[in-house]
């Protein structure tokens, strides 16, 4: 990770771009990656109660050391569809994450949830950008005339 030029916080950029993890988990390396757009969209059945469970979190759950348990408790609910996530993403079998110990369980979540995560953001954030979206096109176009009415005659044959 680089610092910004000012020296504060550091860039991300690289990460937002190429977030995807190497990692060893159960003896074995590999890579955890983001899912693709096409595979957020075959596989939405398993992400978005997963996404509704987040979403329904309460905001201050979400602030301070604890709430990736908070996440996790989370994901948890809905363990059969994390864990086909999980095999997807670092192409592993459902077999072999079933076979983790939990150390390693736990980590190939953490690291799957730093690289998935944006989708859930994106999920959340989608309802409140849309009607800020709305609301600019009201105040910038005023209120919608409304449409004409059918012409009062009929074209003769």
């Amino acid at each position: 990770m680089q610092k910004s030029p000012e020296g504060q916080a550091p860039d991300s950029s690289l990460e937002v771009l190429f977030p995807d993890r190497q990692l060893t988990v159960g003896g074995v390396d590999l890579t955890v990656r983001e899912l693709t757009f096409s595979e957020q969209l075959r596989h939405n059945h398993l992400l978005a109660p997963m996404a509704d469970a987040l979403a329904a979190i309460p905001p201050e759950q979400l602030e301070g050391p604890d709430s990736i348990n908070v996440i996790f408790d989370a994901l948890a609910l809905y363990a059969d569809s994390l864990r086909e996530l999980l095999a997807i993403s670092c192409g592993q079998s459902v077999a072999w994450i079933d076979a983790l110990p939990p150390g390693d369980g736990e980590a190939l979540i953490l690291s799957w949830w730093m690289v998935n995560s944006s989708f859930f953001v994106r999920r959340l954030w989608r309802p409140r950008l849309l009607a800020m979206a709305r609301g600019q096109s009201e105040q910038a176009g005023g209120a919608s005339s409304p449409t004409s009415s059918a012409p009062g005659t009929v074209a003769s044959l």
